[in-house]
């Protein structure tokens, strides 16, 4: 059987001065190279971030871009059919970049599965976490599923929980050779070929909603015996956990709409 793949590719802009540039290597270059190069795709949609709420700059908030790709079968992937160069950033270091294979539906749903989408606005908050080198994904899962998220449902104004686990083996954004294409020269190395557990998205009516969850008003958090710090997210922002936020619905949608780069 078949599971469909999504392809979370979350991007974070180390200078914003950078942005016109960056839209302009994505309208132009990057974009209708991924359509050329992925044919397959069923869907390409891109959202803007939102301004962090208070206190989700300190959790590894990554500021720019979420592009979402999904195909039939992530055994389908371009990354294991091979992949040909692709125009590089226009800037060097320009972003750093997560990203993430997971299956397209949720594989748990936790919290509010009642809500309809006309019930209220809302912000999704996307976290995306992997356990600390040395802790299996046995010892994560058992604290993440028992502990963690009956902590995270109890979060004040939470509308929704849910979460997809990654595959067990781990599919890199490109062909692992000496020859690696120009486009991965300019992330860090690190956060681009990261291996992650976990993606999880949190809906809050607004930021101030967030922000009274997490910094005024958080539950009694339980600690992992594992934890790299004494504080949520007990992993290591920037390094095994980053976070996002997005509106519900993208801005841009590649496979209806591009019709090429018009200035």
């Amino acid at each position: 059987m078949l599971v469909m793949n999504k392809t979370l590719i979350i991007h974070h802009v180390n200078n914003i001065d950078y942005i016109p540039a960056l839209e302009r290597w994505f309208a132009r270059h990057h974009c209708p190279e991924v359509l050329a190069q992925a044919p397959w795709l069923t869907r390409y949609v891109m959202y803007r971030v939102l301004p962090p709420a208070k206190g989700m700059e300190e959790l590894g908030f990554l500021n720019y871009r979420v592009h979402e790709n999904l195909c039939l079968d992530v055994e389908a992937r371009r990354s294991l059919r091979g992949l040909l160069a692709m125009t590089p950033e226009p800037m060097e270091n320009a972003m750093k970049v997560a990203i993430v294979n997971i299956p397209a539906e949720p594989t748990e749903d936790f919290f509010g599965q009642q809500m309809g989408h006309n019930d209220k606005a809302f912000i999704r908050f996307i976290t995306v976490f992997s356990y600390p080198k040395g802790v299996t994904r046995e010892e994560g899962e058992d604290w993440f599923l028992n502990v963690h998220v009956p902590e995270i449902c109890r979060l004040p104004g939470l509308l929704r929980f849910f979460s997809h686990k990654t595959y067990d083996k781990f599919y890199s954004p490109i062909p692992l050779s000496d020859d690696v294409p120009a486009f991965a020269d300019f992330n860090q190395q690190g956060l681009f070929f990261h291996k992650w557990d976990r993606v999880c998205e949190m809906w809050f009516e607004h930021n101030s909603a967030w922000t009274n969850a997490f910094v005024d008003n958080p539950p009694q958090w339980t600690k992992p015996a594992w934890a790299t710090r004494d504080t949520y997210p007990f992993v290591e922002p920037m390094i095994d956990f980053v976070c996002t936020s997005i509106l519900e619905r993208p801005d841009q949608d590649m496979l209806k709409h591009y019709e090429g780069y018009i200035f």
